[in-house]
């Protein structure tokens, strides 16, 4: 069996902004800092943890950070995430070419793989975004942006939490990091999976194709070419390329 682990933004959806427009206003009004709000700095989502960026965000206003201050932010960003996925982020938010189909052929064969998340996001805005989106039920476990702040660490995690659910261990080179970032790839590696990448998100196909993916997708309207890349890597003789 092969444990297939993806990212949610830019991979399988697009939430239009909403999870950028969530996390400023709730960090504005967790701090007070309305009178400072020109101040908050440009963030570049793609491949960040939500812990990360905490940390980031914390560094610029000069804020202590501490757990207790992590837990406070994070309910407060999924209330705000949870207004704009039900207006705004709902209307502009989509999923991206070829996800619904390509998730039908994999559950059509779930006797050879089991699905997962690994995401930058909080474990509660990962779920409410798919579930939005219409990707309820669909993905059983994950790692997430509150499990550790360095997306490298977040691989582990996900392989533990897959042999929780299956009772199966994973080896390397049955497992697939599938995301549209190089931060992707490089978790990839990490932990020894494979790095599939796809050209979905802000980064193109040229961008990814320097940071060596094992495979790199325009998109994932074909999910037969899919299916024949995921069956190849998992077959092949070698194992999947260190970081």
């Amino acid at each position: 069996m092969n444990l297939l682990l993806f990212d949610i933004d830019g991979t399988l959806l697009d939430t239009g902004g909403a999870g950028l427009r969530a996390l400023r206003s709730a960090w504005i009004e967790e701090f007070r800092l309305h009178e400072q709000a020109e101040s908050f700095p440009p963030l570049n989502l793609a491949g960040s943890t939500d812990s990360g960026i905490v940390r980031s965000l914390c560094d610029h206003f000069a804020i202590g950070h501490h757990p207790e201050l992590e837990d406070r932010f994070y309910a407060r960003y999924h209330t705000h995430l949870e207004i704009e996925l039900s207006g705004r982020g709902r209307q502009d938010g989509r999923l991206l070419p070829g996800v619904t189909e390509l998730l039908d052929h994999l559950r059509a064969d779930a006797g050879r793989h089991l699905l997962g998340l690994l995401t930058g996001n909080i474990a509660p805005g990962a779920w409410t975004k798919v579930e939005t989106f219409g990707l309820g039920g669909i993905f059983a476990f994950g790692a997430f942006g509150d499990d550790h702040h360095d997306r490298n660490e977040l691989g582990p995690v996900a392989i533990g939490r897959a042999r929780q659910h299956s009772g199966r261990d994973f080896p390397p080179e049955r497992t697939f990091i599938i995301g549209d970032t190089p931060k992707d790839i490089r978790c990839a590696r990490a932990c020894g999976a494979w790095a599939i990448a796809v050209a979905t998100g802000a980064y193109t196909a040229a961008d990814l194709a320097q940071h060596d993916p094992d495979h790199l997708f325009e998109d994932f309207t074909d999910p037969v070419a899919f299916l024949a890349t995921i069956d190849r890597l998992s077959r092949s003789d070698r194992v999947a390329s260190p970081i």
